[in-house]
């Protein structure tokens, strides 16, 4: 099952000028109650952050809204992807090719649809 995050808090600079409401995006992975959150860090770099449901649980009362994601996802060379945003990542990362999603609040709203 694939679930993606949203985060309204970020550390870095240039989201929190760009994008309005949510600032960071991620998937998740989860195989019975073990999760892998996919951390996009900066080009070439992705972290495995292994979770359980708890700690989704203690993302959601930090400001961390999911959604679940019904479609074909690609976790195969998700390591090896060249994005430059999380977002780009999380897109090649659900097989989304709408070149028109920029922010997190794009994807948010693609999803929600």
């Amino acid at each position: 099952m694939l679930y993606i995050g949203f985060s309204i808090q970020t550390h870095k600079i240039l989201p929190r000028i760009i994008c309005k409401h949510f600032r960071h995006c991620a998937p998740i992975i989860t195989k019975g109650d073990k999760c892998i959150l996919f951390q996009f860090v900066r080009i070439n770099k992705i972290v495995k952050i292994h979770l359980s449901i708890k700690d989704l649980n203690i993302l959601k009362h930090y400001g961390w809204e999911f959604i679940k994601y019904p479609h074909k996802f690609d976790d195969t060379n998700v390591l090896k992807t060249k994005s430059i945003t999380c977002v780009q990542f999380t897109k090649k990362f659900c097989r989304i090719k709408n070149k028109r999603i920029l922010t997190p609040d794009d994807l948010y709203k693609y999803l929600t649809k």
